[in-house]
């Protein structure tokens, strides 16, 4: 009889063992799929208030701004003028940031704050950073990212 209750507690406890590795696991994965969640949240919020800082630049100096300009991404100030009737405009001020804020990295980029010309979104190089529409004028902005890469199942050259 001894014998029994002993290997019993013994399996009880490896069962404890067991059950607290695989809660360990579960809460892990949990952590890792929530930090994934809010850097997409991020991406999907810095690119609301990007297009939506650009639309109103577009509204007020009827063109939008060459955030491809050399510098402009760190320096968004370099972009500020006063148009022909004395009108100071400047993007910084719209948006309310003097830079591009950068997309988050992960285990396969790093954060990036790069922009890049393009009216093929499609084709953009996905390491991170932003795709802009500057040369063919029509100010489309989308997040340069690989399909799915904070497991949200996103496509970010169409969102």
């Amino acid at each position: 009889m001894e014998k029994k209750e002993r290997l019993r507690k013994i399996i009880w406890r490896i069962a404890v063992v067991i059950f607290a590795i695989v809660i360990i696991f579960l809460a892990f994965y949990n952590i890792k799929d929530l930090k994934q969640a809010k850097r997409a949240e991020y991406t999907l919020r810095q690119l609301k208030e990007l297009r939506i800082a650009l639309e109103e630049y577009y509204q007020l100096a009827n063109e939008y701004p060459n955030l491809t300009q050399e510098g402009a991404k760190d320096n968004l100030r370099i972009l500020d003028y006063t148009d022909k009737n004395g009108k100071f405009i400047s993007f910084a001020e719209i948006y309310g940031r003097d830079s591009l804020p950068s997309t988050p990295e992960n285990e396969n980029i790093g954060e990036s704050n790069m922009i890049y010309d393009t009216d093929n979104f499609s084709k953009g190089s996905r390491t991170g950073g932003w795709n802009y529409d500057f040369s063919g004028r029509t100010g489309e902005i989308h997040a340069n990212l690989p399909v799915n890469i904070f497991s949200q199942n996103v496509d970010w050259c169409e969102y």
